[in-house]
Protein backbone atom coordinates (compact mmCIF):
# COMPACT_ATOMS: atom_id res chain seq x y z
CA UNK A 1 0.00 0.00 0.00
CA UNK A 2 2.84 2.61 0.38
CA UNK A 3 4.02 1.43 -3.32
CA UNK A 4 4.59 4.99 -5.48
CA UNK A 5 4.72 4.98 -8.91
CA UNK A 6 8.69 6.38 -8.83
CA UNK A 7 9.16 2.36 -7.73
CA UNK A 8 8.06 0.90 -10.53
CA UNK A 9 10.36 -0.12 -13.29
CA UNK A 10 9.54 -1.98 -16.34
CA UNK A 11 11.19 -5.39 -15.30
CA UNK A 12 11.60 -4.81 -11.40
CA UNK A 13 10.22 -2.86 -8.62
CA UNK A 14 11.88 -1.49 -5.99
CA UNK A 15 10.38 -2.32 -2.49
CA UNK A 16 11.40 0.34 -0.33
CA UNK A 17 7.96 1.90 1.71
CA UNK A 18 5.65 0.26 3.84
CA UNK A 19 2.29 2.57 4.53
CA UNK A 20 1.67 2.27 8.19
CA UNK A 21 -1.71 2.88 10.22
CA UNK A 22 -2.04 3.94 13.51
CA UNK A 23 -4.91 6.19 15.09
CA UNK A 24 -6.58 6.11 12.42
CA UNK A 25 -3.86 8.14 10.28
CA UNK A 26 -0.94 6.52 8.00
CA UNK A 27 2.84 6.90 7.86
CA UNK A 28 5.02 5.94 5.31
CA UNK A 29 8.03 3.95 6.78
CA UNK A 30 10.84 1.47 5.71
CA UNK A 31 10.09 -2.41 5.38
CA UNK A 32 10.07 -4.84 8.30
CA UNK A 33 13.55 -5.04 9.38
CA UNK A 34 14.70 -2.13 6.76
CA UNK A 35 14.52 -4.90 3.46
CA UNK A 36 14.52 -2.53 1.13
CA UNK A 37 15.31 -4.38 -1.70
CA UNK A 38 14.38 -4.95 -6.12
CA UNK A 39 11.86 -7.34 -6.97
CA UNK A 40 11.79 -8.87 -10.46
CA UNK A 41 8.60 -8.31 -12.48
CA UNK A 42 7.67 -11.52 -14.84
CA UNK A 43 6.28 -10.18 -18.10
CA UNK A 44 2.50 -10.37 -16.90
CA UNK A 45 2.88 -8.81 -13.25
CA UNK A 46 4.60 -5.83 -15.20
CA UNK A 47 1.51 -5.20 -18.01
CA UNK A 48 -0.76 -5.35 -14.84
CA UNK A 49 0.77 -2.98 -13.12
CA UNK A 50 0.76 -0.77 -16.88
CA UNK A 51 -2.99 -1.66 -17.05
CA UNK A 52 -3.72 -0.31 -13.20
CA UNK A 53 -1.55 3.04 -14.01
CA UNK A 54 -2.73 3.86 -17.26
CA UNK A 55 -6.62 3.36 -16.23
CA UNK A 56 -6.02 5.34 -12.83
CA UNK A 57 -4.43 8.58 -14.07
CA UNK A 58 -5.49 10.21 -10.71
CA UNK A 59 -3.28 8.73 -8.03
CA UNK A 60 -2.84 11.31 -6.15
CA UNK A 61 -3.91 11.21 -2.46
CA UNK A 62 -4.18 14.55 0.14
CA UNK A 63 -3.28 13.76 3.52
CA UNK A 64 -4.65 17.06 6.31
CA UNK A 65 -1.49 16.13 7.77
CA UNK A 66 1.46 18.67 8.40
CA UNK A 67 3.29 17.31 11.42
CA UNK A 68 5.82 14.45 10.51
CA UNK A 69 5.86 11.56 10.11
CA UNK A 70 2.32 11.76 9.37
CA UNK A 71 1.48 11.17 5.77
CA UNK A 72 1.19 14.49 4.09
CA UNK A 73 0.01 13.23 0.84
CA UNK A 74 1.28 12.07 -2.54
CA UNK A 75 1.22 9.70 -5.44
CA UNK A 76 0.47 6.14 -4.58
CA UNK A 77 -0.27 3.04 -7.34
CA UNK A 78 -3.43 1.47 -4.96
CA UNK A 79 -5.74 3.86 -3.62
CA UNK A 80 -9.00 3.46 -2.32
CA UNK A 81 -12.33 5.04 -2.52
CA UNK A 82 -12.33 8.74 -3.34
CA UNK A 83 -8.44 8.39 -3.81
CA UNK A 84 -8.10 7.77 0.02
CA UNK A 85 -5.50 4.84 1.95
CA UNK A 86 -6.77 1.59 2.17
CA UNK A 87 -7.54 0.86 6.03
CA UNK A 88 -6.91 -2.45 8.09
CA UNK A 89 -10.51 -3.36 8.37
CA UNK A 90 -12.09 -1.98 4.95
CA UNK A 91 -9.71 -3.90 2.63
CA UNK A 92 -10.09 -7.27 4.89
CA UNK A 93 -13.81 -7.08 4.81
CA UNK A 94 -14.51 -5.32 1.70
CA UNK A 95 -12.07 -6.84 -0.62
CA UNK A 96 -10.36 -9.48 0.73
CA UNK A 97 -12.53 -11.76 2.12
CA UNK A 98 -14.99 -11.47 -0.47
CA UNK A 99 -12.45 -12.34 -2.56
CA UNK A 100 -10.87 -14.81 -0.94
CA UNK A 101 -14.11 -16.99 0.48
CA UNK A 102 -16.91 -15.52 -1.83
CA UNK A 103 -18.89 -14.27 1.03
CA UNK A 104 -19.15 -11.06 2.71
CA UNK A 105 -18.26 -11.88 6.41
CA UNK A 106 -21.23 -11.31 8.78
CA UNK A 107 -20.64 -7.97 11.25
CA UNK A 108 -21.98 -7.48 14.65
CA UNK A 109 -22.74 -3.88 15.97
CA UNK A 110 -25.08 -0.97 14.62
CA UNK A 111 -24.64 -2.17 11.00
CA UNK A 112 -24.39 -5.67 11.53
CA UNK A 113 -25.32 -7.67 9.06
CA UNK A 114 -25.41 -11.71 8.53
CA UNK A 115 -22.83 -13.38 6.31
CA UNK A 116 -23.86 -12.71 2.68
CA UNK A 117 -22.70 -14.31 -0.59
CA UNK A 118 -20.88 -11.79 -3.47
CA UNK A 119 -23.95 -10.96 -6.20
CA UNK A 120 -23.46 -9.43 -9.13
CA UNK A 121 -26.47 -7.50 -11.26
CA UNK A 122 -26.38 -8.40 -14.65
CA UNK A 123 -28.53 -6.68 -15.84
CA UNK A 124 -25.97 -3.84 -16.02
CA UNK A 125 -23.46 -4.15 -18.62
CA UNK A 126 -21.37 -7.26 -19.02
CA UNK A 127 -19.52 -8.14 -16.97
CA UNK A 128 -21.85 -6.88 -14.45
CA UNK A 129 -22.19 -4.76 -11.16
CA UNK A 130 -21.29 -6.48 -7.71
CA UNK A 131 -23.98 -5.66 -5.13
CA UNK A 132 -24.01 -4.05 -1.48
CA UNK A 133 -23.58 -6.71 1.20
CA UNK A 134 -26.00 -4.10 2.83
CA UNK A 135 -29.32 -5.06 3.01
CA UNK A 136 -28.23 -8.26 2.45
CA UNK A 137 -28.85 -9.33 -0.95
CA UNK A 138 -30.33 -12.86 -0.96
CA UNK A 139 -31.08 -14.69 -4.22
CA UNK A 140 -34.76 -15.54 -4.90
CA UNK A 141 -35.58 -12.85 -2.40
CA UNK A 142 -36.56 -8.88 -3.40
CA UNK A 143 -34.43 -6.22 -2.54
CA UNK A 144 -35.61 -3.04 -1.83
CA UNK A 145 -32.69 -0.65 -0.66
CA UNK A 146 -33.28 1.66 2.25
CA UNK A 147 -32.14 5.65 1.26
CA UNK A 148 -30.83 8.56 2.97
CA UNK A 149 -32.65 9.40 5.66
CA UNK A 150 -34.41 6.24 6.52
CA UNK A 151 -36.75 6.11 3.65
CA UNK A 152 -37.52 2.74 1.60
CA UNK A 153 -37.18 3.03 -1.98
CA UNK A 154 -40.26 3.17 -3.89
CA UNK A 155 -40.69 1.20 -6.79
CA UNK A 156 -41.21 2.52 -10.03
CA UNK A 157 -42.41 1.10 -13.27
CA UNK A 158 -40.71 2.46 -16.41
CA UNK A 159 -41.58 2.44 -20.18
CA UNK A 160 -38.95 -0.11 -20.48
CA UNK A 161 -40.32 -2.25 -18.05
CA UNK A 162 -37.27 -1.51 -15.84
CA UNK A 163 -37.96 -1.08 -11.64
CA UNK A 164 -36.05 1.78 -10.36
CA UNK A 165 -35.31 2.97 -7.10
CA UNK A 166 -36.98 6.77 -5.67
CA UNK A 167 -33.54 8.83 -3.42
CA UNK A 168 -34.52 10.49 -0.82
CA UNK A 169 -37.79 12.30 1.29
CA UNK A 170 -38.62 14.61 -2.16
CA UNK A 171 -38.61 12.27 -4.54
CA UNK A 172 -40.55 9.85 -2.28
CA UNK A 173 -43.07 13.06 -1.65
CA UNK A 174 -43.26 13.74 -5.57
CA UNK A 175 -43.56 10.26 -6.63
CA UNK A 176 -46.50 9.47 -3.86
CA UNK A 177 -48.28 12.32 -5.51
CA UNK A 178 -48.01 11.53 -9.11
CA UNK A 179 -48.86 7.99 -8.92
CA UNK A 180 -52.38 8.70 -9.75
CA UNK A 181 -51.57 9.83 -13.23
CA UNK A 182 -49.09 7.05 -13.60
CA UNK A 183 -46.19 9.93 -14.01
CA UNK A 184 -42.87 9.54 -13.06
CA UNK A 185 -40.78 12.72 -14.85
CA UNK A 186 -40.05 14.36 -11.19
CA UNK A 187 -38.63 10.93 -9.55
CA UNK A 188 -35.21 10.92 -8.96
CA UNK A 189 -33.60 7.19 -9.89
CA UNK A 190 -31.07 6.16 -7.06
CA UNK A 191 -27.86 5.42 -8.07
CA UNK A 192 -28.68 6.58 -11.79
CA UNK A 193 -31.69 4.40 -12.23
CA UNK A 194 -30.15 0.81 -10.91
CA UNK A 195 -32.75 -1.69 -10.28
CA UNK A 196 -34.16 -2.89 -7.44
CA UNK A 197 -34.87 -6.33 -7.89
CA UNK A 198 -32.26 -6.62 -10.67
CA UNK A 199 -31.40 -10.02 -11.93
CA UNK A 200 -28.66 -11.85 -9.50
CA UNK A 201 -26.31 -14.29 -9.69
CA UNK A 202 -23.24 -15.49 -7.37
CA UNK A 203 -20.15 -13.64 -8.35
CA UNK A 204 -17.64 -16.71 -9.40
CA UNK A 205 -15.55 -19.37 -7.87
CA UNK A 206 -13.95 -18.10 -4.55
CA UNK A 207 -9.79 -17.53 -4.63
CA UNK A 208 -9.19 -19.63 -1.70
CA UNK A 209 -11.21 -19.85 1.47
CA UNK A 210 -9.60 -18.79 4.64
CA UNK A 211 -6.47 -16.77 2.53
CA UNK A 212 -5.12 -13.67 3.84
CA UNK A 213 -2.53 -11.23 2.25
CA UNK A 214 0.30 -12.67 4.65
CA UNK A 215 -1.02 -15.86 3.39
CA UNK A 216 0.09 -15.12 -0.50
CA UNK A 217 3.64 -14.31 0.79
CA UNK A 218 3.62 -17.89 2.17
CA UNK A 219 2.34 -19.15 -1.16
CA UNK A 220 4.96 -16.73 -3.31
CA UNK A 221 8.00 -18.59 -0.74
CA UNK A 222 6.41 -22.32 -1.94
CA UNK A 223 6.62 -21.51 -5.75
CA UNK A 224 10.12 -20.34 -5.12
CA UNK A 225 10.32 -23.49 -3.94
CA UNK A 226 9.06 -25.47 -6.42
CA UNK A 227 10.44 -23.51 -9.00
CA UNK A 228 14.03 -24.46 -8.07
CA UNK A 229 14.90 -21.15 -7.37
CA UNK A 230 18.58 -20.46 -5.99
CA UNK A 231 18.79 -19.72 -2.19
CA UNK A 232 20.17 -16.14 -2.68
CA UNK A 233 17.55 -15.40 -5.01
CA UNK A 234 15.06 -16.76 -2.81
CA UNK A 235 16.49 -14.44 0.28
CA UNK A 236 16.61 -10.82 -2.06
CA UNK A 237 12.89 -11.60 -3.26
CA UNK A 238 11.32 -12.42 0.11
CA UNK A 239 13.43 -9.72 2.11
CA UNK A 240 15.64 -12.08 4.31
CA UNK A 241 19.45 -12.34 4.65
CA UNK A 242 21.78 -15.06 3.60
CA UNK A 243 23.22 -16.11 6.83
CA UNK A 244 27.22 -16.97 7.76
CA UNK A 245 29.52 -17.42 5.06
CA UNK A 246 26.87 -18.24 2.17
CA UNK A 247 25.58 -15.26 2.25
CA UNK A 248 29.17 -13.04 1.75
CA UNK A 249 30.19 -15.58 -1.31
CA UNK A 250 26.88 -15.99 -2.52
CA UNK A 251 25.73 -13.77 -5.73
CA UNK A 252 22.99 -13.14 -8.06
CA UNK A 253 23.46 -14.23 -11.70
CA UNK A 254 21.27 -12.76 -14.72
CA UNK A 255 21.02 -16.26 -15.52
CA UNK A 256 19.40 -17.09 -12.41
CA UNK A 257 16.88 -14.26 -12.53
CA UNK A 258 15.83 -15.24 -15.91
CA UNK A 259 14.78 -18.79 -14.98
CA UNK A 260 12.98 -17.01 -12.03
CA UNK A 261 11.14 -15.16 -14.16
CA UNK A 262 10.15 -17.40 -16.48
CA UNK A 263 9.04 -20.11 -14.14
CA UNK A 264 6.71 -17.38 -12.55
CA UNK A 265 5.25 -16.74 -15.92
CA UNK A 266 4.66 -20.31 -16.82
CA UNK A 267 3.01 -20.45 -13.21
CA UNK A 268 0.41 -17.49 -14.17
CA UNK A 269 -0.20 -18.77 -17.37
CA UNK A 270 -1.44 -22.58 -15.93
CA UNK A 271 -3.38 -20.62 -13.59
CA UNK A 272 -5.35 -18.74 -16.50
CA UNK A 273 -5.73 -22.35 -17.88
CA UNK A 274 -7.14 -24.18 -15.28
CA UNK A 275 -9.34 -21.14 -14.33
CA UNK A 276 -10.90 -21.39 -18.28
CA UNK A 277 -11.51 -24.78 -17.84
CA UNK A 278 -13.73 -24.16 -15.03
CA UNK A 279 -15.51 -21.23 -17.14
CA UNK A 280 -14.68 -19.68 -20.12
CA UNK A 281 -16.11 -16.25 -19.18
CA UNK A 282 -15.87 -14.20 -15.73
CA UNK A 283 -17.68 -11.21 -14.14
CA UNK A 284 -14.07 -9.76 -13.17
CA UNK A 285 -13.37 -7.62 -16.03
CA UNK A 286 -9.78 -7.92 -15.94
CA UNK A 287 -9.57 -11.60 -15.50
CA UNK A 288 -12.17 -12.30 -18.36
CA UNK A 289 -10.28 -10.48 -20.50
CA UNK A 290 -7.08 -12.61 -19.39
CA UNK A 291 -8.51 -15.67 -20.32
CA UNK A 292 -10.20 -14.04 -23.34
CA UNK A 293 -6.16 -13.34 -24.83
CA UNK A 294 -5.37 -16.93 -24.27
CA UNK A 295 -3.86 -18.83 -27.28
Amino acid sequence: MGLSPDCLHKTTMDINWKLYELDSRFYRGRPKDGSMRPADLPLFLAELLAWHLDGNPRRKYTCRNTEEPWCPGGEYVFLGQRNAHHRRSNYATRIVRPAADGWYTRREGRYGRPNAPVLVDFSAPWPGVPLSPWPPAIPGEPMLRQLAGGYPGLRVRTAAGGVLAVAGPSSCGRMARSSGTKSVRNAAPARRGRPVNPPRSRAGYPLRPGLTPHGLRHGHQTWLDDLGVRYVLQSERMGHEVPGMRGVYSHITSRMRDELLAGLQRLWEDSLRERAALAERSSVVILDELMASLT
